[in-house]
């Protein structure tokens, strides 16, 4: 991955510092059982760098909340793990009010990035949060109407890679008539490799293909 360097200033704190960015992300349009995106297999993926921390005042956000400066940077962004940056951005974004929509995707993309390092029992936790804070999202409809078939589906698939697969079956079998096609079929899938205690992360079918 081509990495650029980029001059950043803490909307918290106003603070400047150097960062990593990806300068451009192509869409592949494949997708896994979770809806991240395949890139070949390349590990790890670019949710890294979506992600940024202030080495001042230690607040952790999507690095497009960040805003660039041409301005001279003498700190540089400090080198906690992805998964962890991603943990207190949700943590932040709870505390702050934020909607729980915003509060899940941060604790799914934590869990992909601890998925790239084998930080398995992170992982874990990371969805089972998230499939909280998605649940709340549908309640306080933060979930943008957009997103609500996808964040249905999600919450059951995430069910299933925690090992909750009695839940996942139950979960799909309460939303699957309002599914969308491409999901629901998915979630019959997915509800099959539950009943046969399967955590594995699977191909999307009909995405990208």
């Amino acid at each position: 991955m081509d990495l650029a360097d980029v001059g950043v200033k803490c909307p918290n704190c106003g603070v400047k510092f150097n960062s990593k960015q990806l300068p451009e992300v192509v869409d592949t349009g494949l997708r896994n059982s979770e809806l991240r995106q395949h890139i070949g297999g390349v590990k790890p993926q670019y949710e890294q760098y979506s992600v940024l921390t202030c080495p001042s005042c230690g607040i952790s956000d999507w690095a497009t909340s960040f805003i660039p400066t041409t301005e001279l940077c003498v700190l540089n962004q400090g080198n906690s793990p992805p998964h962890l940056q991603y943990r207190n951005a949700a943590i932040g974004a709870e505390r702050k009010g934020g909607n729980f929509f915003g509060v899940g995707m941060f604790y799914l993309y934590a869990a992909w990035c601890a998925d790239d390092v084998n930080a398995l029992p992170q992982a874990r936790e990371y969805r089972r949060l998230a499939i909280d804070a998605f649940r709340k999202s549908l309640i306080d409809v933060s979930c943008p109407t957009d997103n609500r078939p996808e964040v249905e589906y999600l919450i059951g698939e995430l069910c299933r890679r925690t090992g909750d697969f009695a839940r996942c079956k139950e979960y799909y079998q309460a939303v699957i008539g309002r599914l969308p096609a491409l999901y629901s079929a998915m979630a019959r899938k997915l509800m099959r490799m539950a009943e046969m205690g399967s955590t594995e992360d699977i191909q999307f079918d009909g995405m990208g293909n």
